[in-house]
């Protein structure tokens, strides 16, 4: 081996321990962890909540409605626009289903109707939202009822019963009011407890 090739290879080794020796010495990537985000610290509650009317027929709207309010020292006060989430318990054994997702206005209030259908439970439920602690309602028990009959047979040949006492005459279409010229002369097929439920069922008033 000649003495040209034994300094190329010396200043080789050299340079790969110096290599070596910085590389020790360099500092490790540091990885900064995204900061937690803090946990909800004021306390919230619903405020004057109702689901109603108690009873209610079939059809009709059940109102849910409240007030979403945040502790503020000993006093609580009004929060901003939150969202509320409506829960519904159609038989009071099932766990409550969410139905809806509201926003409240600017003062905190909410108010939302639905279609009355089956007797059930109503709650409602702010969810944590910035730094406000999430908070729900008891359940409102809303019965539905179905709708009152709005006809009938008549009770005899010339008579309706009291709760319906308008007289439906089916070859004519026609159907009389009592003090009507016909009332009494006319024998009833069918009797209705209202004009509008007269009308509904394609009848028209007696002109005399």
């Amino acid at each position: 081996m000649g003495e040209f090739t034994l300094f190329t290879t010396s200043l080789r080794r050299k340079a790969l321990g110096t290599l070596l020796a910085v590389s020790a010495f360099v500092a490790p990537a540091v990885v900064i962890a995204a900061p937690a985000e803090a946990a909800p610290t004021i306390a919230t509650r619903v405020a004057s909540y109702s689901a109603g009317p108690a009873t209610v027929v079939r059809g009709n709207a059940i109102t849910v409605q409240g007030q979403m309010q945040r502790a503020s020292g000993r006093t609580w006060v009004k929060t901003a626009a939150v969202p509320v989430v409506v829960y519904f318990d159609p038989d009071g054994t099932k766990p409550n289903a969410a139905v809806r997702t509201v926003k409240t206005n600017a003062t905190g209030y909410f108010k939302t109707s639905f279609p009355a259908s089956v007797t059930g439970k109503w709650s409602v439920r702010m969810p944590a939202t910035g730094a406000l602690k999430a908070s729900g309602t008891g359940q409102v028990t809303v019965r539905v009822v179905a709708p009152a009959p709005t006809s009938a047979k008549p009770v005899s040949k010339w008579n309706c019963p009291a709760w319906a006492p308008i007289k439906g005459n089916a070859p004519s279409k026609i159907y009389h009011l009592r003090g009507q010229r016909y009332y009494n002369a006319t024998t009833p097929e069918i009797c209705f407890s209202t004009e509008a439920a007269a009308v509904r069922a394609g009848y028209r008033k007696s002109k005399v």
